[in-house]
């Protein structure tokens, strides 16, 4: 359930198992006052490493920039994983100051609402909860 403080989002995830390969590429926009494109990559089942990470003047910015990040990996190989999905997060996670400490738990509520929405694909990669 969103709230008046939530964020509106968008995102989709690429995955590469190719050559013994077990890769993902979780490519993420937040819209709101200072959009903000993500991008994690990793391992499968792992939290992944915050690989593009730009604050943008506009979502449309913002989206170019993951579009172009997923077109890179799409060329070398990647395929879909989770299909585009628009989540919601807590506008406390979008700052731009602490946006890569956030990263992975926006991430997390992006496999939530992908789980929820059905654009989670059998190949998606887990996105492990961290340990208490």
């Amino acid at each position: 359930m969103t709230s008046s403080d939530d964020v509106l989002g968008f995102g989709w995830e690429l995955h590469d198992d190719r050559g013994g390969s077990d890769k993902f590429y979780r490519l993420m926009v937040i819209t709101g006052p200072k959009p903000l494109a993500l991008g994690l990559h990793g391992s499968r089942g792992q939290e992944g490493q915050v690989g593009l990470l730009s604050v943008a003047s506009t979502a449309e910015e913002a989206l170019k920039k993951v579009v172009a990040k997923s077109r890179e990996k799409e060329r070398k190989g990647y395929e879909a994983s989770r299909e585009f999905t628009v989540f919601y997060v807590p506008s406390s996670l979008t700052g731009t100051a602490n946006a890569k400490d956030n990263a992975r738990v926006i991430a997390r509520h992006f496999g939530q609402y992908a789980a929820q929405t059905g654009t989670e694909l059998a190949n998606a990669s887990r996105i492990p909860r961290p340990a208490l």
